[in-house]
């Protein structure tokens, strides 16, 4: 009479591969999101301010010359 041994032959479940990538794609996430936020703070604070509708200093008006006044005067 033979006794026979059993084996198992299936490996356990790994989850090493799971913690390995989580970390560097939260780091990526994370820093793309960084760059995102900065490129948008970036574009709101550079807008040129609208343009003044009233005269400033410098601008050239034009003034008519005064209407001639009595002839020989």
């Amino acid at each position: 009479m033979a006794t026979t041994v059993e084996i198992p032959v299936s490996r356990p479940v790994r989850l090493q591969h799971q913690r390995w990538c989580a970390a560097p794609l939260a780091a990526g996430v994370a820093l793309m999101l960084a760059a995102v936020t900065l490129l948008v703070f970036i574009a709101v604070t550079r807008v040129p301010a609208p343009a003044p509708t009233s005269h400033q200093t410098g601008t050239q008006v034009a003034v008519p010359h005064p209407a001639p006044g009595p002839f020989g005067s």
